[in-house]
């Protein structure tokens, strides 16, 4: 299997447009946030329209309230005018916060890049791979689309296919309200079975609490917890007030976190160095427990071992949390009360729509 990994918004978006722009066959696109704001140096929306009328099979999803107000309904018109056929995700209590590209289903992209123009210059990690893995992440794609309406016999053929994972990396495809939550179960066994160091790199950290139990658990055994975060979350800014908060809460008990200068989009985790998880999750209550996300497991040395590259140099670019840096004893009480409130509202529909 072969895989690229790619560091920056701007770097997946020119990989993803080359592949785009070299499909035979057909191209399939689920994206939690897809905007045609970035048509000045990566116009999706027309290349996008090009391969469809030379006859590419394309199919698009993109999830309601992520995309519902960065697409004209110019945009939309053109694509549909052209043969794509195009869904917008919408379901209660439920969205894809998935960021999938399918290309010829030999090569697929997958990871936290989002499309739109404010996005442009983050620090992200998008990962491009080929090889059978790519065959699990069209069956995925295939539930995604016939959740929607789709009814191409092409794509659900995949939505049937049995596939057993083998490999050093292996596709996760994560849907809350169905059997035991997939990433919760992953990251509390890892968690509780590291030994020697958590590395985690979210934008947005607004953990369950059991996740705070767990990382509390492992630092009692000595394992070292590293959280990269960014100084500021610049969209949504909100998150700003429980990326604070925790980190006030989890600095006393021994967790150490970094604060890169520049916005960091990226969602991984490491565990002892062998190990590890990358895709579209957020440590935070609405990746657990109500988005629909999509990544690659991993114990591949040659990928732990790039990850750990790019990971130093944000850690370079970075200064250490310390309280000093925010603190408001009556805000922080407010935000905790208003987030627990939040999760246990979370958790009441969760049994409801399961």
């Amino acid at each position: 299997m072969r895989y690229k990994l790619y560091a920056k918004t701007e770097q997946a978006w020119d990989a993803m447009l080359d592949n785009i722009n070299q499909a035979k066959s057909s191209i399939f696109l689920e994206m939690y946030i897809f905007s045609d704001n970035t048509s000045d140096t990566h116009d999706f929306v027309e290349i996008l329209r090009q391969k469809s009328v030379s006859g590419v099979r394309v199919k698009i999803i993109f999830d309601s309230f992520g995309s519902g107000g960065g697409l004209l309904d110019k945009s939309i018109i053109k694509l549909k005018d052209a043969g794509v056929e195009l869904f917008f995700f919408k379901k209660l209590f439920r969205y894809t916060h998935r960021k999938v590209l399918i290309v010829d289903e030999k090569v697929a992209f997958i990871g936290g890049v989002n499309i739109n123009q404010f996005f442009k210059k983050w620090h992200d990690l998008h990962i491009k791979i080929e090889g059978k893995i790519v065959n699990h992440i069209m069956r995925s794609f295939a539930r995604i689309y016939k959740k929607c309406g789709g009814r191409d016999p092409f794509v659900l053929q995949y939505d049937k296919s049995r596939l057993i994972q083998r490999g050093k990396i292996w596709f996760f495809e994560h849907f809350s309200n169905r059997g035991p939550f997939r990433l919760k179960k992953y990251y509390r066994n890892k968690i509780d079975c590291a030994e020697e160091n958590i590395l985690i790199v979210t934008p947005y950290f607004m953990p369950n609490r059991w996740v705070i139990h767990a990382l509390k658990r492992a630092i009692k055994r000595g394992v070292t917890v590293e959280i990269i975060m960014p100084k500021v979350a610049t969209n949504p800014k909100i998150a700003n007030w429980s990326n604070y908060l925790y980190m006030r809460k989890l600095y006393p008990s021994g967790v150490n976190f970094f604060l890169t200068n520049e916005m960091i989009h990226s969602k991984v985790m490491l565990v002892d160095g062998h190990e590890g998880i990358l895709g579209s999750q957020n440590v935070d209550v609405l990746s657990f427990d109500v988005g629909m996300e999509s990544g690659i497991f991993f114990t591949e040395k040659k990928l732990i071992d790039n990850l750990e590259e790019v990971i130093l140099r944000w850690k370079e670019d970075s200064v250490m949390f310390t309280p000093k840096m925010s603190n408001n004893y009556f805000f922080d009480h407010l935000v905790d009360f208003s987030l627990s409130t939040f999760e246990y509202i979370v958790k009441f529909f969760n049994r409801l729509t399961t």
